[in-house]
């Protein structure tokens, strides 16, 4: 008799997917649930509703909008980098 073993099981675990619940997704940025509800509302997250009470973020999706949000709104980082001089003067 073959000695055959069993995959282990994750209880309470679940593989990583390519979608976040609202829930995680928001644990994962130390957010709220509600603060990713408005940032969906506005439209800076694009969402899966499945159902009208489901709501999905695809874990790219939410890479995109970090790397959007953590370079202040420019989709280039070196312009996130160069501070806004316009219309003032610089001393130094």
């Amino acid at each position: 008799m073959a000695n055959v073993q069993e995959p282990p099981t994750s209880i309470g675990k679940r593989p990583a997917g390519q979608f976040l619940k609202l829930r995680e997704a928001a644990i994962k940025i130390s957010a709220t649930t509600r603060f990713l509800q408005r940032r969906i509302a506005c439209g800076e997250i694009q969402v899966l509703n499945p159902s009208r009470r489901m709501v999905r973020i695809s874990r790219a999706e939410l890479s995109r909008w970090i790397q959007r949000y953590t370079h202040g709104g420019h989709l280039n980082p070196a312009k996130a980098a160069i501070p806004e001089t316009e219309g003032r003067e610089v001393t130094g």
